[in-house]
């Protein structure tokens, strides 16, 4: 695994990781809240569990599934630029460090299955 690969695995792994063991922490950072059990296991399924997979996806098959989980870490930045549209305000200091995080993780990960496939 290269790299820009490991890059990816390991941000999506931590979020995982954070998301199961402290649920709370996901949503406090764009203040909402998961008050119920039904919530804080729906931040862990999506935080938490979906993350978990991409990193071991990266992990056990990096060239094939970089491209897949970089074009949908990009449709997360996508979406995040399409509220702004939506909402027709700019996006926050916060959703804009968001927005080039996902970028900068897409980049790599679609970068590094190519130079996997090479």
């Amino acid at each position: 695994m290269n790299r820009l690969i490991a890059f990816g695995a390991v941000s999506y792994a931590g979020l995982g990781v954070v998301s199961l063991l402290k649920p709370s922490v996901v949503p406090a950072v764009v203040d909402i809240t998961a008050p119920t059990q039904d919530a804080r296991t729906e931040v862990r399924a999506v935080y938490g569990g979906l993350p978990l997979a991409f990193a071991a996806s990266l992990v056990v098959a990096p060239a094939s599934s970089g491209t897949a989980i970089g074009v949908a870490t990009a449709g997360m930045a996508a979406g995040r630029i399409a509220s702004s549209a939506f909402e027709g305000r700019p996006p926050s200091l916060k959703m804009a460090g968001f927005i080039a995080l996902e970028t900068a993780i897409a980049r790599a990960l679609v970068l590094g299955a190519r130079r996997s496939r090479a």
